[in-house]
């Protein structure tokens, strides 16, 4: 009956938020405001865990949530994907921008990762969706993928905003977090075929800068290109949410592993 209840009144508030439902072209999604995307499988308890899931470059959070769809109806986990006010997600976009060559504290400061708007835009999608359904922020996950990955793990290694773990698929810059939550942990993927983002960025500068950090990392790579395979997205998911029936996860490397 909760979930029955909490699913008309998010079909009331996507009435109230047309650009979000212009998004939505798949039945059992749901807009909230400011383009955010989700899903509230039957399979949800009381008090669901919650998946939060960033988007690559192009504002294709609907894709995102239809993708994790199987995962979350076998799991009972809440999707959710919120919107980037620009194409990509601001924070990556200020480290993509080229380098100064009369300000290195300009530059240090595009990859640097502090409070942002779109980072307000997620807090404000996830406490959008509490306010309608009790979802349980102490399982709350932050996952993405590319420059999802990317701002996924600035912002959910952040102190300020309480994820119990994080989950990068094929990021593709490395940002400094602030005031790092030392000990969270994080989950990275990179495909050593990726043609897009270089799995040697990761290698090389992302997996060290996060446990520089304090982060605990689990890092996986795979004969593949810029994509998260279904085993891949159970191994994770497991990891955090603990294991179901039919997964197909396969057995994760040590905490610390390396490339």
């Amino acid at each position: 009956m909760l979930i029955a209840a909490a699913l008309l009144a998010l079909a009331q508030v996507a009435q109230a938020a047309p650009a979000a439902g212009a998004l939505v072209h798949h039945s059992r999604l749901f807009g909230l405001p400011d383009g955010a995307v989700g899903y509230v499988p039957v399979s949800a308890s009381a008090h669901p865990p919650l998946l939060v899931l960033l988007h690559g470059a192009g504002h294709r959070q609907a894709e995102m949530v239809e993708h994790f769809e199987p995962e979350a109806d076998e799991r009972g986990i809440v999707l959710l994907a919120p919107d980037s006010r620009g194409v990509t997600w601001d924070k990556v976009l200020d480290a993509e921008a080229p380098l100064s060559v009369d300000s290195p504290i300009a530059n240090a400061q595009s990859h640097s990762f502090g409070r942002t708007p779109d980072s307000d835009r997620v807090e404000k999608a996830i406490a959008d969706l509490g306010r309608i359904l009790p979802v349980d922020r102490a399982r709350t996950v932050l996952a993405g993928f590319s420059d999802g990955a990317t701002f996924a793990l600035a912002m959910g290694l952040a102190r300020d905003h309480a994820f119990e773990a994080v989950i990068a698929w094929s990021p593709g810059i490395a940002i400094r977090t602030q005031n790092p939550a030392r000990g969270r942990r994080v989950f990275v993927s990179h495909g050593r075929a990726d043609p897009i983002l270089k799995y040697d960025v990761t290698c090389g500068e992302i997996l060290p800068l996060l446990r520089s950090e304090g982060a605990e990392v689990t890092f996986v790579g795979f004969d593949g290109g810029h994509d998260a395979p279904v085993w891949l997205k159970d191994s994770f998911l497991d990891a955090v949410f603990g294991k179901v029936a039919g997964s197909q996860a396969r057995p994760l490397p040590a905490e610390g592993a390396t490339c």
